[in-house]
């Protein structure tokens, strides 16, 4: 069963067109990523699934509902929780009173000194949200998506400007959220984060998807190299296996074979009676693959 299926997906600005008949379907149950260049129409198309934009056609629906009605939103919003790239939080109120007012309008919500607790906010629950880092703002941002207990979460960067330890909190707690139940549509510049959490990705260009599968699924086909590198002294480098890029007395090799030249090593080692010291294998990130499907390429007129 799909959390959102979307079909034929339009929209322009003018005469740009911005999204070019998108298909989406999202898994209940997964963490989805979508990521794009700039300008790929990716903010357009989050903003459509969240009921924030209208499109210009196509079909829509996320939970069974189509967030471009306004009957559908009303329901939608009740159970959907939104972390937005840049935090829209109002200024005043304390961080327990902003959190008290965000449960009461959910008919069972989480408990508010639960979600403080756990989103690091104790010892700031008195202070106004004027006076918060960016970093606490982002967890109250987190906090206050999560206190409807949301079946659906829609996540913009949302470890932007929090430092290291609060980066793996949260994508513990994300985890965490979503092993309970809840669908992740997720959209971040950080490939590590989108490589170690979500299930599926979804990559746009040009107001379309040019490819999706596991992180792992885009990494195998993207045909990015393994890199292996290890030191030689006095062996006869002549008989090295093809390929081999020479670097003073370290050796390199880029390939998508590993275990193939592996083996060829191994054997080139043992006839030469020497060791491949300081042997690395770097396997290639999403982050090679995006780079290799993709590119540095952006669409002009998107968002």
């Amino acid at each position: 069963m799909n959390t959102i299926s979307a079909t034929g997906l339009l929209k322009s600005y003018g005469d740009r067109a911005v999204l070019r008949g998108v298909d989406l379907q999202v898994p209940e149950g997964s963490i989805s990523a979508l990521l794009g260049p700039n300008g790929a129409g990716k903010t357009s198309l989050v903003e459509i699934l969240e009921g924030h934009r209208r499109r210009d056609g196509g079909s829509l629906q996320v939970l069974g509902l189509d967030p471009g009605s306004r009957a559908d939103f009303g329901q939608l919003r009740r159970v959907m929780g939104v972390v937005l790239q840049q935090t829209m939080l109002e200024p005043g109120p304390s961080v327990h009173d902003l959190l008290r007012r965000q449960a009461s309008y959910y008919r069972r919500p989480a408990d508010v000194d639960e979600m403080v607790s756990t989103l690091e906010l104790t010892d700031h629950v008195s202070a106004s949200v004027r006076s918060l880092s960016g970093g606490l703002r982002r967890r109250l941002d987190i906090a206050l998506a999560l206190i409807g207990r949301p079946r659906i979460l829609f996540l913009d960067e949302p470890t932007t400007g929090l430092d290291p330890l609060s980066r793996r909190n949260i994508r513990a707690l994300i985890t965490e959220v979503n092993t309970a139940g809840t669908t992740v549509v997720l959209t971040s510049h950080d490939l590590e984060e989108v490589q170690q959490l979500a299930d599926r990705v979804h990559v746009l260009s040009g107001g379309n998807f040019v490819t999706e599968g596991s992180p792992s699924d885009l990494i195998h086909s993207s045909g990015t190299a393994t890199r292996v590198t290890f030191r030689i002294g006095s062996a006869d480098t002549a008989l090295l296996p093809g390929g081999a890029v020479l670097e003073g007395d370290t050796v390199r090799y880029e390939v998508t074979d590993q275990d193939a030249l592996l083996a060829q090593l191994s054997s080139w080692s043992r006839d030469q009676g020497v060791q491949l010291d300081g042997l690395t294998i770097s396997q290639p990130s999403l982050d090679d693959a995006y780079a290799a499907l993709v590119g540095a390429t952006t669409t002009d007129g998107g968002r």
